[in-house]
């Protein structure tokens, strides 16, 4: 199509691709103007439901009367390929423009963007439209730093579902609002927490929750406080607030309309500098991550352990560590100052702690991580997740701060069981191999669960002739599929294409993708998956081979017993159910822990 008659338009030049089309400059012979053209791209106009949504870009579009809204000329179809004709402007992207430059505007021109574009936001949703692609490189900004809000291809009704595809999940992920991901309605306030990441952005130079991994970017947004840009420029503290509750989680705790955000922000630019407070901690505990682990924690009947790449992921999404980092060492003896016993201890059950650990003050704890949504790192590089947050409330009951130590998963129980660490925690599944060696205190069940693609069919028990993605060394690529391959051929049908990855983020890809029909992982990583993926992935099936997972503590340790009343107490203040809601896995609540509970 390159320098060529597209209808009534000359295409001149492709300033740009998206997601949703391509753009070029095109000279329209009946109004004798230049204009910007987007047009489908030859892969998607076939699709019948990207075709619905770039109709949708033009109805939208058209409808909002704002001066920062890009003016639709029209829009239709020619030769079979949907187009839209807008306003040609001439500029940048706030996209372009951070990544060129490489530092961030100053704080007047950063808030005088944002007032822009929340009048244009404002106008959407006053006709009842939601953008929810609010982001730089979707912000023009003109040479007398006139603002314009582009590419409404992914506005919507407010209140209708969204439109999702195999491949494709609508909205940038690193600027989207918590309740993006929960698959429930949605509204302006969506926009408004989009708009203040870009504020972020536009003052500090780098997105809210900076990460490795957009995984990582994506569990900040969904349990990380909002961070400050008096973090990275303390002249920048009077936004703090701003950022505070333009981020807010809860959509009611937010700017309720963008030109709130605006004047918030437009006050901050003026305000004095708050004075920072010193001493100010996290309470978590940040460790290095070294190795990588293995999902369901499997181990051949002889209990020898295996090592693999983990991580979960929508897409791009991962979350593992950097493999030179160094395993810190397993040792107690690092930590021999007693601390101050935490708020929140139960005396009673303090005091069943034996001697040698309640003296030190600290319960050391072998970690391995990342197996979200139990243990890994978050944007800050600190250890996050249900099993860590249930031991940091275990600890606070017995009177002790967690001491975390990361090493590799292999030498998590050899290490319990030689005293070098006082437990383990890296959802190890109790097995009756494993308990000759330690003992294990259960706290959790977790099982199989299978994923596909929604609006797609797959029963994990009539699979025969399906490509399924595993993780390698899992239960479920050594166990699972073999079997029911086997089943398979021996009634005649087509076995199971069992297609191994040695990352878990590679086989949500692949799923999404279409390169794999379903996949087969631990319940809690399906279920992690599945929410994150914002409607793009669906469960299928329920879960089975259902197995609990346990702290192992050194065989005949009083420590077991110590663990086993804090959990207790826990579930009975509700606390243990609050945590597991939180991080989504309440299907995997146990009602009662048990020492050495596995099945035989």
């Amino acid at each position: 199509m390159d320098a060529t008659p597209f209808g009534h338009y000359q295409l001149q030049k492709l300033l740009g691709r998206g997601g949703m089309g391509e753009v070029y400059q095109a000279y329209d012979t009946k109004t004798d103007r230049v204009v910007a053209l987007k047009v489908l791209p030859p892969h998607l106009a076939a699709d019948a439901t990207f075709q619905q949504r770039f109709r949708r870009e033009s109805q939208a579009a058209a409808g909002v009367n704002d001066p920062h809204v890009v003016p639709i000329h029209g829009y239709g179809e020619i030769d079979g390929r949907l187009y839209l004709d807008m306003r040609l402007i001439e500029g940048r992207t706030l996209g372009a423009i951070l990544a060129e430059d490489k530092k961030p505007l100053d704080p007047a021109t950063a808030v005088s963007v944002v007032e822009q574009v929340a009048g244009a936001l404002d106008a959407a949703h006053a006709a009842g439209l939601i953008h929810r692609d609010v982001k730089p490189s979707n912000i023009l900004l003109t040479a007398g730093e006139f603002a314009y809000l582009i590419d409404f291809g992914l506005a919507r009704t407010a209140g209708e579902a969204g439109m999702t595809t195999a491949g494709n999940t609508l909205g940038t992920l690193g600027y989207m609002a918590p309740e993006r991901f929960e698959g429930g309605p949605i509204d302006g306030r969506a926009d408004t927490y989009a708009l203040t990441c870009v504020l972020y952005e536009l003052l500090t130079g780098v997105r809210p929750y900076q990460a490795d991994s957009l995984e990582q970017q994506i569990a900040g947004h969904m349990m990380s406080p909002p961070p400050h840009p008096s973090a990275t420029d303390a002249r920048l503290g009077a936004f703090d607030a701003v950022v505070d509750k333009g981020m807010a989680k809860k959509p009611l705790k937010r700017y309720q309309t963008a030109a709130e955000l605006a004047a918030a922000a437009r006050r901050a630019l003026t305000a004095p500098v708050p004075r920072t407070r010193s001493g100010r901690t996290s309470g978590k505990h940040s460790v290095r991550v070294a190795s990588r682990r293995t999902p369901w924690r499997a181990l051949a009947a002889s209990g020898a352990a295996v090592i693999l790449a983990g991580g979960l992921s929508f897409g791009a999404w991962q979350v593992w560590g950097a493999s030179d980092r160094e395993t810190q060492p397993a040792s107690v003896a690092e930590s021999t100052v007693p601390a101050a016993a935490p708020d929140g201890t139960v005396p009673q059950i303090a005091a069943t702690v034996p001697p040698d650990v309640r003296a030190t003050g600290r319960l050391v704890i072998g970690v391995n991580t990342p197996y979200a949504p139990n243990e890994f790192e978050d944007s800050s590089g600190e250890i996050v997740g249900f099993d860590v947050d249930l031991m940091n409330a275990v600890a606070r009951v017995l009177g002790l701060a967690p001491d975390y130590r990361e090493t590799a998963f292999e030498s998590i129980l050899p290490s319990v069981g030689g005293g070098s660490f006082n437990v383990g925690m890296s959802s190890i599944t109790d097995t009756p191999d494993r308990e000759k060696t330690v003992d294990f205190v259960t706290y959790f069940q977790a099982g199989t669960q299978w994923a596909k693609r929604a609006g797609g069919f797959v029963d994990p028990d009539a699979a025969c002739g399906l490509r399924v993605g595993v993780q390698f060394a899992t239960l479920q690529e050594t166990s699972e599929l073999p079997a029911k391959s086997a089943t398979c051929t021996a009634a005649g049908l087509p076995p199971i294409e069992t297609v191994v990855y040695t990352r878990q983020d590679d086989l949500t890809a692949a799923l999404i993708a279409g390169d794999v029909e379903a996949m087969s992982a631990d319940s809690p990583v399906t279920g992690f998956t599945v929410k994150l993926s914002a409607g793009a992935l669906e469960t299928a099936g329920d879960i089975f081979d259902v197995a609990p997972y346990g702290w192992p503590v050194a065989k005949g340790s009083a420590l077991g017993q110590s663990l086993h009343q804090a959990l207790e107490h826990l579930i009975a203040t509700g606390e243990y159910r609050t945590i597991a809601t939180m991080w989504g896995v309440e299907k995997g609540m146990i009602d009662q822990p048990t020492v050495n509970g596995a099945a035989g």
